[in-house]
């Protein structure tokens, strides 16, 4: 069995760097001055806050780009005064309108379904507009032309409420999670805060050994849904916050029982790496579970660093330098007479 130290190691690796924490902070607030300070949008804002895992302290390190480019994704929710009266998609091109600022403001990549999407150089940023709807918001939904209810605050203190009831050790959990749903991907969904409820409602509350928790909620998710899957059953698992709504709406019996499958694959990776006595071993399959970011043993570094060595003398050996048997008539730099 792996230390749990090596799991620990392994969470502080993929946790968003004080960079990238630095540069989420500079995008989202550029964003809620910008709209507070709209000549005509600003009338609308009722106020603003974050949703999404960088509310709820459950992101992990973004995947860097083609272009070497590393930005967080964060969920910024300006509350209007505007009503159900309101067509979603003049809402959501009023936003747009006020972001763009006639040129002087932000480049709109795209209006979502219920959200305008924001590129910068420091993040990717989603603004939804919301109304108050009692103690809860409604969103505008661009396909339906209907305003639907959602409470990112809710969501926000259930994560909250649900680490504490698992001693601090859910979050970890969820974004565990989360990377290995990133190297071993089955699809667009399910994704986010589908796999931070199945997390709650499948790990064990009281193991403090990360590997055995995750080993044991990869086998929970899969006996509890795997026989469904297999009769083409997805199962309903109701929003925590919003009542009658099913968070696996989005996803598609297809995504679904290829997720389970993927879920059946590694549960079997992780239990093998907690039952074997030899590090290596164990290792070996986390590896495997993980990705090349779990921490290596002292063997495999090693044997990693004298890899390295070998290639490096062997390229060096047969290497060789070839000159022309003519002198080269001398060439002058660009730009000189």
């Amino acid at each position: 069995m792996v230390p749990n130290a090596r799991f620990l190691e392994f969470l502080q690796d993929i946790e968003p760097s004080p960079t990238t924490v630095s540069n989420s902070s500079k995008a989202h607030t550029g964003v809620r001055n910008h709209l507070k300070a709209h000549d005509d949008f600003k009338a609308k804002i009722e106020g603003d806050f974050l949703s999404g895992s960088y509310a709820r302290n459950t992101s992990i390190r973004p995947k860097t780009d083609a272009d070497g480019v590393v930005r967080p994704d964060v969920d910024i929710i300006i509350v209007t005064n505007y009503t159900e009266d309101d067509e979603p998609d003049d809402v959501l091109n009023d936003l747009c309108a006020a972001l763009e600022d006639g040129g002087d403001g932000y480049v709109v990549e795209r209006i979502n379904k219920r959200s305008i999407k924001l590129i910068t150089s420091l993040a990717e940023m989603d603004v939804v507009p919301v109304i108050e709807w009692g103690e809860q918001y409604k969103i505008p939904d661009r396909e339906s032309g209907e305003w639907k209810l959602t409470d990112p605050p809710g969501h926000i203190t259930w994560s909250r409420d649900r680490n504490s009831d698992f001693g601090g050790r859910l979050k970890p959990l969820v974004k565990l999670f989360k990377w290995w749903r990133r190297q071993n991907n089955s699809g667009k969904r399910p994704k986010g805060f589908v796999l931070e409820v199945l997390t709650a409602l499948h790990a064990p509350q009281n193991e403090t050994h990360y590997g055995e928790a995750f080993a044991q909620m990869l086998e929970n998710i899969h006996k509890a849904y795997a026989f469904q899957a297999e009769m083409d059953i997805k199962p309903i698992i109701y929003d925590p916050s919003v009542a009658g709504s099913d968070i696996l709406a989005k996803v598609s019996i297809t995504q679904w029982k290829a997720f389970i499958a993927k879920v059946k694959t590694y549960a079997d990776y992780a239990r093998k790496a907690q039952s074997t006595d030899n590090m290596d071993d164990a290792t070996w399959y986390w590896r495997k579970v993980f990705g090349s970011r779990f921490p290596a043993t002292e063997t495999e570094k090693v044997a990693k660093a004298s890899s390295l060595l070998e290639k490096a003398a062997a390229t060096a050996g047969t290497s060789s330098y070839v000159f022309p048997d003519a002198m080269a008539a001398p060439t002058k730099p660009r730009g000189f007479a």
